[in-house]
């Protein structure tokens, strides 16, 4: 196989789990390889649909609301995100350190240099998703950060929202807290620190920024 290109392995209905173990190893490590700075085999029981965190697109009224077919209230309704993460069992929890974390807790910035770091993050969850599906785990999908929007299309119209094709299909991902996934929590479970980062927050009281994906394997 070409190193370069990507894996096709035949599709079977049972995997063995010497088989899986090695599978999602190596798309832990290919996460890290792509940049990520750390990177977890989670169980995906440990993810937490919650209402409140859609909410939060709402109160106080995010301003990127409603502006991409990811982003509340275009997207799927909790109670079907709950269901489908239900039935996946492994999922490759990965995180970018952001740094310097004025880039993420100053507004001003943030709306320039958020936008790169969120393409980073969907470049890793692209790619780990294709991987996953070259393995045979053809239903793996990944959910990104931010907004698909303004780091994609920089703000112009959607072309989906417009009734037009997505200009960009295989980057664009739905955002982890978008579809109701409690982050803080979940980052927590994995043993990694982080912090609230807020408009008037000083930059020098935050140890730690960071951008999360998420790709369900099996």
């Amino acid at each position: 196989m070409n190193p370069k290109k990507g894996p096709s392995r035949r599709i079977v209905l049972h995997i063995t789990e010497e088989v899986l173990e090695e599978d999602l190893n190596q798309l832990k490590q290919k996460a890290l390889d792509l940049g990520a700075s750390m990177a977890e085999i989670i169980p995906a029981s440990w993810i937490d649909v919650d209402e409140r965190v859609i909410l939060k697109c709402r109160v106080p009224l995010c301003p990127y609301f409603g502006r991409s077919p990811h982003c509340p209230p275009n997207n799927p309704h909790p109670d079907f995100m709950r269901q489908a993460f239900g039935k996946y069992t492994w999922a490759i929890l990965f995180a970018i350190d952001v740094i310097p974390v004025a880039e993420f807790s100053n507004r001003v910035v943030e709306q320039k240099a958020g936008v790169e770091w969120t393409k980073r993050n969907m470049e890793i969850t692209g790619t780990l998703e294709s991987t996953a599906f070259g393995f045979g785990y053809y239903l793996a999908m990944g959910f990104s950060q931010f907004n698909c929007h303004v780091a994609l299309c920089e703000g112009k119209p959607c072309q989906v929202l417009q009734g037009n094709k997505c200009a960009y299909p295989l980057k664009a991902r739905p955002s982890m807290e978008g579809v109701g996934i409690d982050v803080f929590r979940l980052v927590t479970k994995a043993g990694w620190e982080i912090y609230p980062i807020y408009r008037s927050v000083d930059p020098a009281v935050v140890p730690r920024a960071m951008s999360v994906g998420i790709v369900f394997v099996c």
